[in-house]
């Protein structure tokens, strides 16, 4: 049982840092989501990409036009 045990611990601690790179953060809890913030899960994104994505130019993306991006291709789904 010991090395079953282990080897889930080791799992679980590799696991953690990819979890931690496919979890968009709303750092300064307000609800929407900065180009700062998104950049931590798609280094990536342009600021191009980031203007299409807020679809109602307001500088935050929303969850709605998060998952709108995500279904349109714009932005990979997240894990």
């Amino acid at each position: 049982m010991k090395p079953i045990a282990l080897t889930l611990g080791a799992l679980t601690l590799f696991a953690a840092p990819a979890f931690a790179q496919t979890t968009l953060l709303d750092s300064d809890e307000n609800g929407t989501y900065s180009m700062e913030e998104m950049l931590m899960v798609y280094p990536d994104l342009t600021e191009e990409n980031f203007s299409m994505i807020d679809a109602d130019a307001s500088g935050e993306v929303t969850i709605e036009e998060l998952a709108m991006a995500q279904s349109e291709g714009l932005l990979p789904a997240m894990e």
